[in-house]
């Protein structure tokens, strides 16, 4: 547990509904806004949320990709083992700008083995590959395991979301399942932190 008071807790809610981040709703707790004034351009999905980006963002937006690499090589020792993959087969090493509106949204470094998801093409990549999955490959999509955190910008943030050097960028680490338990993704999303969120519970009764 955190060794932090009430007093303090409150203090930083006051600040976060004065900065128009969260909402009080009176007998029911307080929650975050789905839309902040403060960053009016921002994108909000849940955490929990893992069905492509293409797919939550419907009805958003238009979503654009350009694709700065696409590779087929052989695995190293850490994507063997999160893939179940033996040194010998192939995976696909892709990393995409998304863009939201024609603006540089997240950029995002996916590895995938070609024996789950044979077939991928720059076509695919253009659109959705949870969608080819879904829909030509007939694959249900399960379970993904997320650690999301802070980082500082890198050199790719900067050509490609056109982030600042001293600027922060949120990081989504990723390895998805499809639901008959065989991992088919390892992924890193990079987002700017003005133009995407990720809301993760409800704070009640505080």
């Amino acid at each position: 547990s955190y060794s932090t008071s009430r007093v303090v807790i409150s203090r930083a809610l006051k600040v976060l509904v004065a900065k128009d981040i969260l909402k009080v709703v009176q007998g029911s707790g307080i929650y975050i806004k789905k839309k902040s004034s403060q960053f009016p351009e921002m994108i909000e999905t849940s955490a929990a949320e893992h069905d492509g980006f293409y797919y939550s963002m419907r009805g958003k937006g238009k979503i654009t990709s350009h694709i700065i690499s696409f590779d087929i090589r052989k695995p190293d020792s850490n994507e063997r083992e999160k893939l179940k993959l033996n040194a010998n087969e192939d995976v696909y090493d892709i990393i995409r700008q998304r863009l939201i509106n024609g603006k540089p949204g997240k950029l995002e470094y996916t590895v995938m083995p070609v024996k789950v998801i044979p077939g991928i093409t720059l076509d695919v990549m253009h659109k959705s590959i949870y969608d080819y999955i879904r829909n030509e490959l007939h694959l249900e999509i399960g379970k993904a395991n997320r650690i999301i955190v802070a980082d500082k910008v890198d050199a790719y943030d900067q050509d490609y979301l056109d982030c600042k050097p001293n600027d922060a960028i949120l990081a989504v680490h990723q390895l998805a399942y499809l639901k008959d338990g065989r991992p088919f993704e390892i992924s890193e999303t990079r987002d700017r932190y003005d133009r995407a969120g990720y809301i993760l519970f409800e704070v009640n009764n505080i």
